[in-house]
């Protein structure tokens, strides 16, 4: 960061300089978290975020920001309490801009199309960015780098990308992601696509990536597909219709289950965020209503399923989800592909100057697989937050 030092260098129109400050309090719920009708293992969380930054521009070439984060939480559980902190610089990077194109330099976030690949997970405490240069021209973007602010860091793993958008056909982007891995080296090539067209009054949006590579001592061939049409059906409402899957199992010499890169996944395949893009079937319906002023009022069904019942159940951050008796897989098969289902409401009330108040709750009807893996008296998961955010 000693470049800022010699930003006066480089003025040649009077820059201005901005000060902010954001505040998000987020409180959560987890009733029956392991499917298993244990009240024991219900638990609370309580988010706290402050940001701080500072932001310079020159008006002429030359941008750059400085943000620090502070991220704190507490945990309430019947077993034990316990309390987290993190504190670091969550952004600070130049942006330099001459001839229609752009560099930025530094620790930055990175988020790609519907950031279903790469994103910044701000609905985390801790959300990501990345020590990255990158390069904007035209139709061009180009960037690489390594994670600088994230859960669970890999220290080892370096990720670049170079993408082409197009407006008729849409944004075609390639990916490298490489690191030492558990077992041995993971190196992955990824092409991913996203269009966005319209058909009348009909939106319809679309995503598709195929993978190549190895992972931990296995030749990696896995890809993931995102569908959805949206269209108004009544004044201020909209409702959509989607479908996403993802490739999973393998044999002993190659790999199927679908890298989900270092993506934003919250609430894309439901709020409960039990589900990612990785060895899945999802279908779901959504409905929005802005039918009041500042409010937004959403709902939404899902159907999951496993592509592969020998692979396991994975969440919106790649882990296997556990159940009483450990992760939820099933090596043989046998325990089937359903997963069950999901049903999401969500509110969201714009105060302005005042913040943002948001309210949701989901609930998870588990099915066949979980009874096989768990055992009898597994039952349904309920979960629920209250969040309040402001800017300075």
């Amino acid at each position: 960061m000693l470049a800022f030092l010699f930003l006066p260098a480089f003025i040649d129109n009077t820059p201005t300089l901005g000060i902010y400050a954001e505040l998000r309090e987020q409180y959560q719920d987890h009733q029956n978290p392991t499917f298993y009708g244990d009240s024991g293992k219900n638990f609370e969380n309580l988010f706290s975020r402050l940001r701080v930054g500072l932001n310079y521009d020159s008006a002429a070439k030359i941008k750059a920001r400085l943000e620090y984060q502070y991220a704190g939480s507490q945990t309430w559980a019947q077993a034990a309490n316990s309390t987290t902190e993190s504190s670091d610089l969550l952004l600070g990077y130049i942006d330099y801009s001459t001839g229609g194109v752009t560099g930025i330099g530094g620790r930055q976030k990175i988020e790609l199309g519907q950031q279903r690949l790469i994103g910044s997970t701000e609905w985390l405490n801790l959300s990501r960015s990345f020590d990255a240069g990158r390069v904007e021209s035209g139709q061009w973007d180009a960037w690489a780098g390594r994670l600088g602010v994230a859960n669970n860091k890999p220290e080892t793993a370096r990720i670049e990308a170079l993408s082409h958008t197009d407006k008729e056909w849409g944004t075609t982007t390639f990916i490298e992601k490489h690191d030492l891995g558990t077992v041995s080296g993971i190196d992955i090539q990824a092409l991913d696509h996203l269009a966005v067209h319209k058909f009348g009054k009909t939106t319809v949006d679309a995503e598709g990536v195929v993978e190549h590579g190895s992972s931990n001592g296995k030749d990696l061939r896995a890809w993931a597909w995102h569908l959805r049409a949206s269209q108004s059906i009544l004044p201020k409402t909209t409702l959509r219709l989607e479908a996403n899957a993802a490739s999973g199992g393998g044999n002993a010499t190659t790999t199927r289950t679908f890298d989900n890169l270092y993506p934003s996944n919250h609430d894309l395949y439901g709020l409960s965020d039990l589900v990612g893009w990785k060895n899945m079937n999802d279908f779901a319906i959504k409905l929005e209503n802005h039918s009041f002023k500042s409010l937004t009022l959403s709902a939404e069904a899902h159907a999951f399923s496993l592509r592969d019942a020998s692979d396991g159940w994975y969440n919106a951050v790649g882990t296997v989800n556990a159940g009483p008796g450990g992760p939820f897989k099933d090596a043989t098969g046998a325990s089937g592909r359903n997963l069950g289902s999901e049903y999401d409401l969500l509110a969201s009330y714009n105060m302005k100057s005042c913040g943002t108040l948001m309210a949701g709750i989901a609930m998870f009807d588990p099915a066949g697989f979980q009874q096989a893996v768990a055992g009898v008296g597994t039952s349904r998961l309920l979960y629920g937050f209250l969040q309040y955010g402001v800017r300075f």
